[in-house]
């Protein structure tokens, strides 16, 4: 098994730098090698089975399976060499990594990442596992806009980007469902025509459904009856909220969309 080495890693069109990019992995983040073009691998992601190219340096051959995990939970989390804020920083993590705790303590983590590395990180910048485990829909209903928020006016429009650093639309709804342990396809075509989704009507939007919006070209996540938040380009390049009724946005809505939980 391979897994991704770096914090974000950048999955490209073709086996050269300036490629555009298709999609994003994130460190600990398990591929499958499809062939070498010299420097670079063909690989594809495990989670969602997308395709791209990136660097051999990018990869590292070995398993990362961690039991009660430590997750980064701030949109950038900093792992020091030492328990200590003047300490050389080693790695700037986005939401989502999945760490290995080996000391815990009342302020400060000494967790190993998935590359290798040991450090520390601080107990404010993590949740565990459970954090993300609910007994009951409204629960989870709560989380996934309870997560969104965090990047709301704060995470800017990445295309490819599926992390708190850069996102675009359909890896901002897909990153928010996986932090739950929900499946959910990559680009909002197939996720607005895949298997996970049910069709609704208007008025039974619930926080946590999609829109999909002109030829399944942006999709919304709903966090009220009324609201819904997104990774746009319209007016300012970040993630914002936007009202579902708003005239700019429901004569483009194509669809409402639930999961099927």
């Amino acid at each position: 098994m391979s897994i991704l080495k770096y914090s974000v890693v950048k999955l490209l069109e073709a086996p050269n730098a300036l490629s555009p990019t298709v999609t994003e992995g994130k460190m600990g983040e398990s591929v499958t090698i499809l062939k070498e073009h010299g420097d670079w691998l063909e690989i594809k992601t495990d989670w969602d089975n997308y395709p791209g190219f990136v660097p051999k340096e990018a990869v590292a051959n070995h398993e990362w399976q961690v039991e009660n995990p430590l997750i980064t939970a701030s949109l950038a989390s900093l792992v020091y060499l030492e328990a200590k804020v003047q300490s050389p920083i080693l790695q700037r993590l986005p939401i989502g990594i999945r760490l290995k705790l080996l000391e815990p303590s009342d302020r400060w983590f000494k967790i190993q990442l998935p590359e290798g590395t040991v450090g520390y990180i601080q107990k404010g910048d993590t949740v565990l596992e459970e954090a993300f485990q609910f007994a009951s829909l409204p629960k989870l209903r709560a989380s996934l806009v309870a997560w969104a928020l965090k990047f709301n006016k704060a995470v800017p429009y990445v295309w490819g980007g599926t992390s708190s650093f850069g996102i675009d639309c359909s890896g901002f709804v897909q990153h928010l469902y996986r932090l739950h342990n929900l499946p959910l396809e990559r680009d909002a075509s197939e996720q607005g025509n895949g298997k996970y989704l049910v069709n609704i009507q208007r008025g039974d939007i619930l926080p946590g459904d999609l829109i999909f919006f002109k030829g399944f070209s942006h999709v919304g996540m709903a966090i009220s009856h009324f609201d819904f938040i997104h990774a746009t380009t319209d007016t300012k390049p970040m993630v914002q909220i936007s009202q579902v009724d708003d005239p700019h946005w429901v004569t483009q809505t194509i669809q409402y969309s639930r999961y099927k939980f």
